[in-house]
């Protein structure tokens, strides 16, 4: 649009618009986004709606909302209205938007969600007159105040909830909703805003502070995402699931993502709004519920699916919305899975004739750590009777002592003690006392819950749907009282829960497993690697502090990514790792130090300070800090230059500017290399860098996900740091 041409990237940008082809879909949209656009553009039936940049994000949280934002945004709503025939605030033809925040890294269930934004008392009775159903109106005025009123304007929960309670009624739920608006203006607040722009502007507040919630710190540390991304916010047309009996919504896999069975799989409620299933708040029923509901539309999101999974070649996870008999596809982005299931659907799509991925992209999908942790996943003694049984929902198998707090769960998680947490239902409040848990079951949800999704991304065995019930001092599974405290078994391949440890020693037998090692030694590649070599510096040995300290500074990274920033083989890595196993901890994303390695790492770090010249270490950290002032400068000015990519004058000063400041490093490494040896293999990593900047790859400057230069400088950075005693929490900025 004319008023974002302005010479950097744009604020707001709609599904159906094209973007510039060096700019990263992804990184600027956010995942949620990306999807929507690509799928706008294959012809799938989503909502129209727009997005509002990460680019918009990152200036919100450093200085306030953005100047000439709301017009854009007021422009964009315009365009919807020519899209959809209704606009937004109008009480003729009324618009309701979904405000939803989208990350450039998949982080389920961390930031906040709005649906129904524009909803006001004339426009609940204009979509009553619409639909014919005062009933649905109330419903979805309701749900809006009590959205609203919690996400946005951060009134308690539980306020929140004990103000919602109210039968089936029209009335009941109108009274409700007037109950939550006095909460919500009670004590001077603002209440939620009576006209539909400053309901949007507020929603979308509240989905950029999101990004700074504590459930969303935490994730972020646990998988290694960089803090400076932000969130995309994705503003779309409402489409209501719960509309009538041709109404609902769901969340679909195109295959399993707990086995990977190759069929659809997922969950779906009538009538319901999309927040429903994935909150797992509810009990929800399979696709089998949609497929006798609806026959058409089930065979309609069947071919859907299969088109996605084709398309994206990769397990899809997909939300959808029934509205009135018709599909609606809101989401799709690569689905989480199980380490079983991901060692077995890369098996199946390759061995699929017409699927895209060839025998060598799925050895290379699969990690070595990945192999062997499936095949040595443990199991349960067959003689063992289940106490309770639910929804399998991430395969393994977990024990530990029964928990129903998160707080407590993760303070024992802490001292070394294994925990079972066990809720009705879990929510991104949740998240510090899962991360550590031993096993997860909840009550309620099932396996597009929020428990469900972060269990299978961190490979935590899990159950969902437990039939169990919540009682004064325990769970009551099968008749039987289980105490807070009580050791359990959670096997999440099959749903059972046991009392006491029920664990049999072995190693899973399972045929993909077998396949992919086959594979890779038929073809030469190293799983979830490149191709095999026996020479040069990836042969080298390597040293347990070189290695602690590499897995230590990328935070988490799999043995193939500290292989090559040691310059060393993978399965000298694998060595190592195996040799002092208490220092590393294995994750679906690759290997972490744990607190024990990270102690043994402080105390190496003093000695080496010890054997080197402090001064002459002052004086390196001294001139680095010159170079860095250059360097920041030099990746700034290229990646806020309009145009950037190889052949583009910013991009051809980037690289004259870099060998000039590399040259003047290289006397620098060299010189720190003399008084500490480890430090002198950043010479090649700077080398090698630099090299495939030469040659035109522009992600080599200042990836975070790759051994850019800008990686290894920061990495440098906190070398430097370290041996001069100093604290990045000192560091200039």
């Amino acid at each position: 649009m004319e008023a974002q041409d302005r010479g950097r990237v744009p604020d707001v940008v709609a599904f159906d618009e094209p973007l510039d082809r060096s700019t990263d879909a992804v990184s600027l949209l956010g995942g949620k986004g990306a999807g929507l656009a690509e799928m706008t553009r294959l012809g799938l039936p989503v909502p129209p709606g727009f997005v509002i940049t990460t680019d918009a994000c990152r200036r919100y949280l450093a200085a306030g909302w953005p100047d000439g934002l709301e017009a854009r945004i007021a422009e964009h709503l315009e365009r919807l209205a020519g899209q959809t025939g209704r606009r937004f605030g109008d009480a003729d033809a009324p618009l309701l938007v979904s405000v939803r925040s989208g990350a450039p890294v998949s982080m389920p269930g961390m930031m906040d969600t709005i649906l129904n934004v524009g909803m006001t008392p004339a426009i609940r009775a204009r979509l009553a007159a619409e639909a014919g159903s005062e009933l649905f109106a109330a419903d979805t005025w309701l749900r809006f105040c009590r959205t609203y009123a919690e996400v946005v304007l951060g009134v308690s929960r539980a306020e929140v909830e004990a103000a919602a309670a109210c039968g089936d009624t029209v009335e009941e739920r109108i009274a409700a909703a007037e109950r939550i608006g006095r909460l919500a203006a009670g004590d001077g607040g603002a209440g939620i805003p009576e006209e539909p722009p400053e309901q949007l502007r507020g929603a979308v507040e509240a989905v950029f502070r999101s990004w700074n919630s504590p459930r969303a710190r935490v994730f972020r540390a646990q998988e290694a995402i960089d803090e400076q991304l932000g969130t995309a916010v994705t503003v779309q047309a409402m489409v209501f699931g719960n509309l009538d009996d041709r109404s609902g919504t769901g969340v679909a896999f195109t295959r399993d993502p707990a086995t990977g069975d190759a069929a659809a799989f997922g969950d779906y409620l009538p009538r319901a709004q999309g927040e429903d299933v994935v909150a797992g708040t509810h009990v929800v029923s399979g696709l089998e519920a949609l497929r006798v509901q609806l026959p058409e539309v089930h065979a309609e999101l069947v071919q859907t699916l299969r088109r996605l999974e084709l398309h994206l070649r990769d397990l899809c996870d997909v939300e959808f919305t029934v509205s009135a008999g018709k599909l609606y596809v809101l989401q799709a982005r690569a689905g989480r899975r199980s380490p079983l299931a991901a060692v077995r659907i890369a098996v199946a799509m390759a061995s699929e004739t017409d699927f895209p991925l060839t025998k060598a992209g799925a050895v290379r999908r699969v990690s070595t750590e990945l192999l062997q942790r499936v095949a040595s996943a443990g199991a349960v003694d067959s003689e063992a009777t289940p106490v309770a049984m639910g929804r399998a929902t991430c395969p393994g198998v977990g024990v530990g002592v029964l928990c129903f707090d998160p707080d407590e769960a993760a303070e024992l998680s802490r001292s070394g003690t294994a925990v079972v947490l066990a809720r009705e239902d879990t929510s991104p409040e949740d998240v510090h006392g899962m991360v550590g848990a031993a096993g997860i079951v909840t009550t309620k949800g099932g396996v597009a819950s929020h428990a469900a999704v972060v269990a299978r991304g961190w490979a935590i065995p899990a159950i969902t749907g437990l039939d169990a019930t919540f009682v004064q001092g325990g769970l009551m599974a099968g008749g039987r009282l289980i105490a807070a405290g009580a050791l359990v078994t959670v096997d999440g391949g099959r749903g059972t829960l046991y009392a006491g440890d029920r664990r049999i020693a072995g190693a899973a037998d399972v045929e993909e497993v077998r396949t992919l090692r086959r594979w890779a030694a038929e073809l030469g590649i190293e799983p979830g690697g490149a191709a095999r070599g026996s020479s040069g510096p990836a042969s080298r040995s390597i040293e347990l502090v070189e290695l602690v300290r590499a897995v230590h500074l990328k935070g988490m990274c799999d043995a193939g990514r500290a292989a090559a920033a040691l310059g060393a083989g993978e399965p000298s890595v694998l060595e190592v790792i195996a040799a002092s196993a208490s220092f590393f901890r294995l994750t679906p994303r690759g290997f972490v130090v744990t607190p024990e390695g990270r102690s043994w790492l402080t105390e190496q770090l003093a000695e080496e300070r010890t054997r080197c010249d402090g001064a002459a270490a002052q004086d390196c950290y001294r001139e680095f800090l010159l170079l860095n002032d250059r360097f920041k400068a030099l990746v700034t000015i290229w990646q806020t230059s309009p145009e950037h990519a190889p052949g583009t004058a910013a991009w051809t000063a980037a690289r004259a500017a870099l060998e000039h400041l590399h040259r003047d490093l290289g006397r620098l490494v060299a010189e720190a290399g003399r008084m500490l040896p480890r430090l002198a293999d950043y010479a090649r990593r700077f080398d090698a860098a630099l090299a495939a900047i030469r040659a035109d790859d522009a992600s080599m400057l200042a990836s975070p996900l790759k051994d850019s230069y800008h990686t290894v400088w920061f990495e440098y950075h906190e070398e430097l740091i370290s041996l001069t005693g100093r604290n990045r929490a000192d560091e200039p900025q």
